[in-house]
């Protein structure tokens, strides 16, 4: 059958429509039918109950030990949620079948950037949360997301102290600003995108999606800053298309992460921003153990942490 794709209903624009007047915000696209449907979730929740992982393999011979536990928690603490998990030869598969228009970028991309663009694929089609599979699960979802939200994100980084004055040196074509005179070269909030849920067709992650196409043969990526993948697909792309999200509602994404060093949470226009605890520690714990640490980090912290067992 004809195949629609997901990136189709937030065109070739850089405005994102408000969640509220989207009449695809809660459609799932069905890749067998051909067509959008109503996800299959309880009547009060907007986020489907699914949580979505990806590793190399799903040979848990393969795994540390720890990482075992880590995806093990997801399901134990969540066992009304259904834990979807790819291996990198399903992540391909999911990307051929469900959005053959960006297979051409998925498959010029590194290893790392490909979980990346993945994550918000899998999430934009699909809805529910993604997680890394060296993340935690503290305190069960049910816990603490409400039926309403139609996204939650979380805070990786708050430099506005290191920073105060902090000014953009120049823009990526995509839209994100930068600075090379500073050590901290990126925006001086980074949200995170090792954990953050949304429902179906959420325009925040096809607006990601779209920047990742146009990242990937900005001259900036492929001659200045090839390997500034965090940037280029990673949380520091999810940031800008925040930031301008958060304009476009009359509002600055340094003020919400400042906001969020006093209350657990702010919510605008449906998104729940979590303040920085949320996903490093309290909620979630994330280890940062990414295939692209040095290994010595690893060594080290596989030395000296009690999870390491």
């Amino acid at each position: 059958g004809m195949v629609i794709d997901m990136f189709e209903f937030n065109a070739e624009n850089s405005v994102l429509p408000k969640l509220k007047n989207t009449p695809h915000s809660r459609l799932i696209f069905d890749p067998k039918a051909g067509l959008y449907q109503m996800p299959d979730t309880p009547p009060n929740s907007l986020i489907p109950r699914q949580i979505f992982q990806t590793w190399k393999t799903k040979d848990v011979a393969q795994m540390d030990r720890p990482m075992r536990r880590w995806v093990k928690s997801w399901k134990v603490q969540n066992p009304n949620y259904d834990l979807r998990f790819f291996d990198d030869a399903d992540c391909l598969d999911f990307v051929t079948r469900c959005h053959p228009r960006h297979l051409a970028t998925y498959l010029a991309l590194t290893a790392v950037e490909r979980t990346d663009l993945w994550r918000y694929l899998v999430i934009l089609t699909n809805g529910g949360f993604y997680t890394d599979a060296d993340t935690i699960c503290k305190r069960p979802l049910s816990d603490w997301v409400h039926s309403e939200d139609q996204a939650i994100i979380g805070i990786d980084g708050d430099y506005l102290d290191k920073f105060p004055s902090w000014q953009p040196q120049g823009h990526v074509r995509s839209g994100g600003a930068y600075n090379f005179d500073l050590w901290w070269h990126d925006n001086i909030v980074a949200f995170s995108n090792w954990t953050f849920a949304a429902c179906p067709g959420h325009p925040i992650l096809a607006e990601v999606i779209r920047r990742i196409e146009i990242n990937v043969t900005d001259p900036f990526f492929v001659e200045r800053a090839p390997d500034w993948t965090i940037k280029k697909t990673g949380p520091g792309v999810l940031t800008d298309v925040l930031y301008d999200w958060l304009h476009d509602r009359g509002c600055r994404a340094e003020d919400i992460v400042r906001d969020l060093r006093q209350k657990r949470a702010v919510v605008i226009d449906g998104v729940r921003f979590v303040d920085r605890p949320a996903f490093h520690w309290r909620e979630v714990r994330h280890f940062g153990m990414g295939s692209w640490k040095p290994p010595s980090i690893v060594v080290k912290w596989r030395k000296f942490s009690r999870y390491w067992s």
